[in-house]
């Protein structure tokens, strides 16, 4: 039981704790997340729900996840004292994350300033099975209070519109009120005008209490009074349908109360009801993703925990929205979707839940035209997609941001030059049809991609009289620490790559589905003489690579930095960054994270073990692992399991793992990592299990850690469930 388990067996008050807490114990389906604030509230926490794709604008950084009505609300009164874990004695506390069922429980029992003592309970979820749903049980049993004395209790479950993002708020109330014993609430966000609508009730068994209704245009609410003697409890289930002005509905409003209603009334127990079809979809899910290692409980439930966290932050059916780098569960990166869906996330969606995978894939295809734009805006061909994306495929990269760890206001280039996420979808792209085998879409949206990317990629690069070959200057690689180099290594290699993926796809089509072909071509305006030039400069890419050592320079110039004296910085709390600044850092030979090594494993196929081993020894030590990118230590792993540096390998897995369920990094108070969780999933299987497909079949060549007495996972390959279980 305990493998199913994220625990927390004492309240931390600080507020870093408690925000930390706050994304940790989060609960989502797709639809929605919300973060695991108490049902009574904190100071300065940070409530929020997050729904799949419902964003406002906001000045510089264009748009973010809008903060819904916080559904969560439940307050206690107790005489007249408000039940709130800031005031009062806490005399035993334990909350749970199930990550076998999504459900988060709490069990407390406080007492209050003057002396009564309660027991409260909750537990709540997102219903995977009804995406819409989310539901509370709540109780209070009154355990004793002074003299003995009965003790007049108020309840008060809420949705609360005063809610933002941070210190933004995005919500306007449209309209509120009651129907039968149900309250609504429809409000929609001020830019954009995405209408959001709540119904919900708040229903009690509990004799001699008495209900009412509370209306109002900020906080709606439901109402019990009543009294308990010790002994007795209060119990209630809230229930909260959630819909959208995105949604296929032409009146969001009728469509939750209607949706609520039905559960209402038509079903005897609807909490049990709806947390028995909750389990049983998550059940479903785990029979698909789990992993089982046994000899390692730590990291059993870590690696649970990451896949729980793929689950809850994508939808299972929408194409028009990705997974953010924090997905839904806090304000980090305002929602905005980066090359870590495709590089770090999307792996194990292709082989999980491919169908997942498909739609995150069309959703860059839907954008293809906003890169189009991109591109021309900037001089060149094709598709260049932007760095930072929400539904529009416009440029969401903030001009400028306050460093996190500097305070200082700094540029953000990224926006600008930092252009391999262009590469990155290719690779994606390509990477889900030699997975799955899915013709249908290389044919309809895999194949433009590709074409379109590569076209931006031949007119990006620029010829070298001198050489004869061709570069690719001015730009920000992986390794975000140094800006504006020239031919970095990943980025000149992936376009290379990109390139001949095009060039394949329109091979296949002219082979499969000629008409495609020719329309492809004429779109693209693509004749005889430009493929030939596509052959030329795949060939002719610069790669900095001594052939000698096969030791790969990570950008032109990289081997003529300082070296930094790492000793130094022993005990550091902050990135090398951090701690040098953001000018001084690009003179040191040290590194964000994984660059050139992040080449070698996910082209894993293109080197031998020698280019490996010399560049691993080159570039792991000088790389960040503690505070660079949380992307870091896991896909570094995947090369040290194949590399038989397999405690290297174990360690390095680990800091992924528990990157937010020990906060390792210090901001997870801002949303999980959610690149992070897929890099885990990566490390295990194609790092300590060695999958790897060759000839169009899977193999493995396991590398288990010292502990691990077995390994056991599902994956999908060309429409086949292939199991894996691996004993050491």
């Amino acid at each position: 039981m305990n493998h199913w388990h994220i625990n927390e067996d004492a309240f931390d008050p600080t507020l870093k704790k408690v925000l930390s807490q706050e994304t940790v114990f989060t609960i989502g389906n797709g639809y929605f997340c919300t973060r695991g604030t108490f049902e009574e509230g904190y100071p300065r926490n940070n409530p929020a729900t997050l729904l799949y794709g419902v964003f406002d604008h906001i000045p510089i950084a264009k748009e973010e996840l809008a903060n819904a009505p916080d559904w969560t609300l439940i307050q206690l009164f107790l005489n007249g004292e408000r039940f709130r874990l800031d005031r009062g004695t806490i005399l035993d506390y334990h909350r749970s994350l199930d990550l076998r069922q999504g459900l988060l429980k709490s069990n407390i029992l406080w007492r209050s300033p003057a002396g009564i003592e309660v027991r409260v309970t909750s537990e709540r979820f997102a219903s995977l099975d009804d995406e819409h749903v989310g539901a509370i049980h709540y109780s209070a049993t009154l355990e004793q209070t002074p003299q003995g004395q009965p003790c007049e209790v108020a309840i008060i479950a809420t949705l609360n519109t005063a809610e933002g993002n941070y210190d933004v708020m995005h919500l306007e109330t449209v309209d509120q009120g009651n129907t039968d014993d149900l309250q609504w609430l429809h409000c929609e966000t001020k830019k954009t005008l995405v209408q959001i609508v709540m119904a919900t009730t708040f229903q009690s068994e509990t004799p001699n209490f008495s209900k009412e209704l509370l209306n109002s245009d900020i906080a709606p609410a439901i109402r019990y009074n009543g009294t308990l003697e010790p002994g007795q409890t209060f119990s209630a289930d809230k229930l909260v349908v959630i819909y959208t002005s995105r949604d296929a509905t032409d009146d969001p409003r009728t469509a939750a109360i209607q949706h609520l209603q039905k559960l209402q009334y038509d079903i005897e127990f609807p909490y049990d009801q709806l947390l028995a079809n909750n389990r049983e979809a998550w059940s479903a899910f785990w029979n698909r993703a789990d992993i089982i290692i046994e000899g390692d409980e730590k990291a059993q439930v870590g690696t649970r925990y990451n896949l729980y966290q793929l689950r809850i932050n994508v939808s299972s059916h929408d194409s028009r929205y990705s997974v953010a780098a924090k997905g839904m569960t806090g304000f980090g990166y305002r929602g905005h979707v980066f090359h870590d869906t495709e590089i770090f996330m999307l792996p194990f969606y292709t082989f999980v839940m491919p169908e997942v995978a498909r739609n995150l894939l069309i959703y860059r295809y839907r954008l293809l035209d906003a890169a189009r734009q991109k591109a021309a805006s900037n001089g060149f061909q094709g598709a260049q997609f932007p760095w930072e994306s929400t539904l529009s495929g416009e440029e969401t990269t903030p001009s400028s941001i306050i460093h996190p760890e500097t305070g200082e206001v700094i540029p953000v280039l990224n926006g600008f030059i930092e252009i391999h996420i262009t590469a990155s979808i290719a690779y994606a792209t390509w990477r889900y049809w030699r997975v799955t085998g899915d013709d249908t879409f290389m044919e309809k949206f895999g194949a433009e991609i590709l074409l379109s990317s590569a076209l931006f990629w031949v007119s990006r690069v620029e010829e070298d009289p001198e050489k004869g070959d061709y570069v690719i200057t001015d730009v920000i690689g992986p390794d975000e620490w140094h800006e504006h180099v020239n031919n970095n290594t990943f980025t000149n290699f992936m376009a290379r790559q990109n390139i001949k993926y095009g060039l394949a796809a329109l091979e296949w089509l002219q082979q499969h589905h000629p008409e495609k072909a020719e329309q492809l071509a004429h779109q693209l305006e693509l004749t005889e003489q430009d493929l030939a030039h596509w052959h030329e400069v795949s060939n002719k890419i610069r790669l900095p690579r001594d052939p000698q050592t096969s030791l790969f320079e990570q950008f032109d110039g990289f081997f003529n930095l300082e070296p930094l004296d790492q000793s130094k910085y022993h005990g550091r709390k902050d990135s090398y960054q951090g701690l040098l600044g953001v000018h001084a850092i690009q003179k040191y030979r040290i590194i964000k994270q994984a660059d050139v090594l992040m080449l070698l494993t996910i082209l894993t196929e293109e080197f031998d073990e020698q280019t490996k081993r010399v560049n691993w020894n080159y570039y792991y030590p000088i790389t960040d692992h503690d505070y660079g990118s949380s992307l870091t230590p896991a896909l570094h792993a995947i090369l040290a399991s194949e590399l038989d540096e397999t405690q290297a390998a174990y360690q390095l897995l680990m800091k992924g793992v528990l990157v937010d369920i020990e906060n390792l990094r210090g901001n997870t108070p801002e949303g999980i990592h959610a690149a992070s969780a897929g890099a885990v999933w990566q490390a295990i299987i194609f790092g300590f299990a060695g999958l790897r497909i060759k000839d169009d079949q899977i193999h493995i060549n396991p590398h288990l850690p010292k502990r691990w007495t077995r390994l056991a996972f599902t994956v999908q390959f060309r429409g086949q469930t292939t199991p894996f279980d691996i004993h050491s």
